[in-house]
């Protein structure tokens, strides 16, 4: 079976691994390596075998799917460039810099399906596929309160957004997908620290059907930690990102009255980043469905712009006095 024709655009910081791991995978065949820089692009194209190119339109007629991981600002044009062409995306999170790109996206996308309804669209929200999340997701574990927590010392990259954009996004998508219902209300406080943006952020949400999150993002922490806690009938979920981790907890009976039996997942580790790029191969060869849908992106982004204006909010009072 042929082979994916893949171009990766943008090649920083995250886009170097799309670059790796789309020259590596069994379904594709990384054809371009696309990016303005003229030394970070041919640097990273050589060392994974592929051309440089300067801009998307150089490539386009040489590929069947498109890679987007530069920075948020280009995803808007980007991807309409790589749907008028016909392709398939996979574009890096949040799917748009606003609501308004996002929905604009969605139309592009409706159009091009007119033509091509297998055009596959994806966003890269890669806890879906942490192998921890998996596990949980398999057992069909019905949370009816969850804590998420994400947060790391200062980094040297993404400072033009603020942490609700760079990091809590992957919780909101990730919370909405257990939860399975829409988020219907949300209060947040958040404080600049050492960015002019808020880099410290708390959120309380409320989703459809009477389950509610708490969301805790921060990249000024002295340590990382990214876990997942989540509350169920009779059980508690607990699940470590990084250590692709999950403990369940269950209230059962036993001979002496109720018990809490703890049990380890058996989860066999994998590279998020890897099984996401993977599963899109997959979907643009017709070989699955797996992944974030573009609505599922848009939806992320309504909830991380209502955090935002109730960040901003708390932020109005807190400087009122």
């Amino acid at each position: 079976m042929a082979k994916l024709r893949v171009a990766v655009v943008g090649v920083g910081h995250l886009g170097q691994h799309h670059a790796r791991i789309a020259a590596s995978a069994p379904g594709a065949t990384l054809v371009a390596v696309v990016d303005p820089d003229p030394a970070r692009g041919p640097e990273i194209a050589s060392k994974f075998g592929a051309p440089w190119a300067a801009s998307l339109d150089q490539v386009l007629a040489e590929v069947d799917a498109v890679q987007i991981a530069a920075p948020t600002g280009f995803h808007h044009a980007l991807g309409l460039q790589a749907l008028k062409a016909g392709k398939h995306v996979l574009m890096e999170k949040p799917l748009a810099a606003s609501l308004d790109e996002g929905v604009a996206l969605l139309k592009a996308l409706a159009a091009a399906r007119a033509t091509n309804p297998g055009i596959v669209a994806q966003v890269g929200h890669l806890e879906r596929f942490n192998p921890a999340v998996t596990a949980l997701r398999d057992r069909g574990f019905k949370p009816r309160f969850l804590e998420a927590v994400r947060v790391s010392p200062f980094p040297a990259r993404s400072l033009e957004v603020d942490v609700v954009m760079d990091v809590m996004i992957h919780d909101l998508d990730l919370l909405r997908a257990l939860v399975g219902r829409p988020v219907l209300d949300v209060e947040a406080v958040g404080v600049p620290v050492l960015t002019p943006y808020a880099d410290l952020v708390n959120a309380r949400l409320k989703f459809e059907g009477g389950a509610f999150a708490t969301v805790t993002a921060s990249r000024v922490a002295r340590k990382k930690e990214r876990t997942l806690r989540a509350f169920g009938d009779k059980e508690y979920a607990s699940l470590d990102f990084a250590a692709q981790k999950l403990e369940i907890l269950r209230l059962v009976m036993g001979p002496d009255g109720p018990q809490v039996h703890p049990e380890t997942a058996d989860i066999e580790e994998g590279e998020p980043l890897r099984l996401e790029i993977e599963a899109f191969h997959a979907a643009c060869l017709g070989q699955g469905t797996e992944g974030v849908t573009w609505e599922e992106g848009q939806e992320a982004m309504r909830v991380a712009d209502q955090v935002q204006k109730a960040v901003a909010k708390s932020l109005a009072e807190i400087q009122k006095g």
